[in-house]
């Protein structure tokens, strides 16, 4: 079970992520729970995959919703083949990219750098053969360190579904548009609107 912040994000992940495809054969299915609130359990044990059997996320560094100002730059976007990626080493080559995905066992079909709009740090999109693929890396490879010469600790690259239907037409559709508006990201319902705790 997962526990969202507020009732409208689980409706979001009801209508955006229930029945989606996951990979080569695996699905997910979403359902509202007759539970109100997970309670929390001090001593999780470790799942089959070594993570914890709960966990909570409210105050994860990587949640994009823990301000109304943080959250006011999301925006919703149901699951699609092409990923926008942020948050990554600027001069961030298409190679290292994709092996940040393909040690994960993801495997894109294209990439589309945007251009920097800082020294800071890289943007772009990134697309796999079908909408089952880039959920699995969207899952796999959200918050992936990126290590870069010169800084002390690595990047943390951050996914989202794009709005973009097309990687042509992907930099006039949404960067340009991004930047006219302050960098809003576009973001996923399930992924991106952090979850509070898990079990």
């Amino acid at each position: 079970m997962v526990q969202m912040g507020d009732a409208i994000a689980v409706e979001r992940c009801v209508q955006h992520l229930n029945n989606i495809p996951i990979g080569n054969d695996g699905k997910i299915q979403i359902a509202f729970s007759k539970q109100n609130f997970l309670s929390e359990v001090t001593n999780p044990y470790t799942l089959p995959d070594h993570t914890p059997s709960f966990k909570e996320y409210t105050g994860s560094k990587n949640n994009r919703f823990l301000s109304l100002t943080q959250a006011s730059k999301n925006r919703i976007q149901p699951p699609s083949k092409i990923l926008h990626f942020f948050n990554t080493p600027p001069g961030l080559t298409d190679e290292q990219l994709i092996l940040a995905f393909s040690s994960n066992d993801c495997h894109p079909s294209q990439v589309r750098m945007f251009p920097l709009k800082s020294e800071r740090s890289s943007s772009g999109l990134v697309e796999f053969p079908s909408v089952a693929l880039a959920v699995q890396a969207i899952m796999k490879c959200n918050h992936t360190a990126i290590d870069h010469k010169g800084t002390k600790f690595p990047f943390i690259m951050k996914l989202c579904f794009s709005s973009s239907k097309t990687m042509n037409g992907a930099w006039n559709n949404e960067n340009i548009e991004n930047m006219k508006q302050g960098s809003a990201i576009p973001t996923t319902p399930g992924v991106e609107d952090e979850p509070m705790q898990a079990r």
